[in-house]
């Protein structure tokens, strides 16, 4: 398959019903919440499409968040105000449909938040990228992409903007 990539916000036309990832918490949100938490404006969902344009082969959500500086390393949170909350953004939805696994996809997608995420930190304050992952084979896969535990709950981890700024640089 020659893989012709195009990221588009989540739209009726898609066919989130036939989007399999194999985690049935990543398909329940895609197929029942992702449209209602777009409405809401909850969340923005991105989807990677190809050339069958209502075709989901990849997904993810983001929304803001903030986080207690207390929350992150004492090595990042350092020069952090202490008695205010910090601004960052939250990944909390990433998966690659079944059929497109091991094709590079993942990270490629992954690259596509990076550049998203860095891109809105201009205009709207972001310090770090944070992920929640719900099970401890996704804590490693973030683990392998760099993210660092938060110290007190150790399935949020995060990565600072001005990092994803020097990979996305290179």
């Amino acid at each position: 398959m020659t893989f012709n990539p195009n990221v588009v916000k989540l739209e009726k036309r898609h066919d989130r019903d036939a989007f399999d990832c194999g985690k049935a918490s990543l398909n329940n949100y895609l197929h029942r919440h992702a449209r209602q938490d777009m409405k809401r404006r909850l969340a923005a969902v991105f989807v990677l499409q190809n050339k069958i344009e209502s075709e989901v082969m990849a997904f993810y959500a983001l929304s803001q968040m903030s986080v207690d500086a207390g929350d992150l390393t004492k090595l990042t949170a350092k020069g952090l105000p202490q008695l205010r909350p910090v601004p960052c953004t939250l990944l909390g939805q990433f998966a690659v449909d079944r059929k497109f696994k091991g094709q590079g996809i993942g990270g490629w997608m992954l690259s596509h938040v990076f550049h998203e995420v860095v891109s809105h930190a201009k205009n709207i304050a972001s310090f770090a990228l944070i992920v929640d992952a719900v099970e401890d084979d996704a804590v490693s896969y973030w683990r392998h992409c760099g993210f660092i535990t938060m110290p007190n709950t150790p399935n949020k981890l995060f990565l600072s903007i001005k990092t994803i700024e020097k990979w996305i640089s290179n």
